[in-house]
């Protein structure tokens, strides 16, 4: 690089930041309320400038040659994209966190006093479960997998292509169905679970209708959530991060 066409690879290290930077402020445990703004800013600076070199080549041609117009759209497209892998990712975390908190309630934890978690207000073990899972992501080194990703996006989308709405969507409602049947599949215990406890409740409230069957039945119920989650947490944890390594690695 010379002193010429030093504003070229600058503008071209930004439009690299415009998809890193996208992608990781709207992806799951970077975007977390946990995490301030300054350190997400600061991981996308670090980021961008770590993926820049392996790209660089490709997309400053790119960049000096497109006009004003052109550099706009690509400044654009590129924003689309990077949010576009991030909410890939959230689409799995939010159907976990929509399934657990499901779990929660057939398991009587749908408590008064929630748990903030991704700006949404959860049941206790909801809360626990997606905490844990968000944890998981930096301790189980796969936060590194996907930096990996948005390198090798540059190669399935490269700078300059263009954004085609249709087959965006229709990848997302794939990661969506994936994620709803990973999360289903993982929570089936506690569905199972909270179906016959509520079945034998019914049953027996129809037969004793005069005891308050719901109140003296829930601390056996709450017990019995309790134990399936001990049981089955680890696991529950080990097949939601299989399905999440299939997709960052097909990135």
């Amino acid at each position: 690089m010379t002193l010429e066409n030093a504003p070229d690879a600058i503008l071209s290290v930004f439009v690299v930041f415009c998809r890193v930077g996208a992608c990781l402020m709207a992806m799951p445990g970077f975007s977390s309320p946990r995490v301030m703004v300054r350190v997400r800013l600061f991981i996308a600076i670090a980021a961008t400038l770590a993926i820049s070199p392996l790209i660089l080549v490709v997309v400053e041609p790119i960049i000096a040659a497109a006009p004003l117009d052109e550099l706009l759209r690509i400044i654009f497209v590129e924003l689309l994209i990077g949010v576009l892998i991030a909410t890939f990712g959230r689409a799995f975390f939010g159907m976990l966190q929509m399934m657990v908190g499901a779990a929660a309630n057939a398991s009587s934890f749908s408590m008064p006093m929630s748990v903030v978690e991704e700006y949404q207000q959860l049941p206790p073990m909801a809360g626990l479960v997606t905490l844990t899972a968000t944890t998981l992501l930096f301790i189980s080194g796969a936060h590194a997998d996907v930096f990996v990703a948005l390198a090798q996006s540059y190669h399935a989308v490269p700078v300059g292509g263009d954004f085609v709405p249709g087959a965006a969507l229709d990848q997302f409602s794939t990661k969506l169905m994936q994620g709803m049947v990973l999360a289903l599949r993982i929570t089936s215990p506690f569905l199972l679970y909270g179906l016959i406890v509520n079945l034998t409740l019914g049953l027996t409230n129809r037969l004793m209708p005069q005891m308050a069957v719901y109140f003296v039945a829930i601390p056996a119920v709450m017990m019995g959530g309790l134990f399936i989650l001990w049981q089955v947490v680890s696991e529950l944890l080990r097949l939601f991060y299989a399905g999440l390594g299939d997709w960052l690695v097909l990135q």
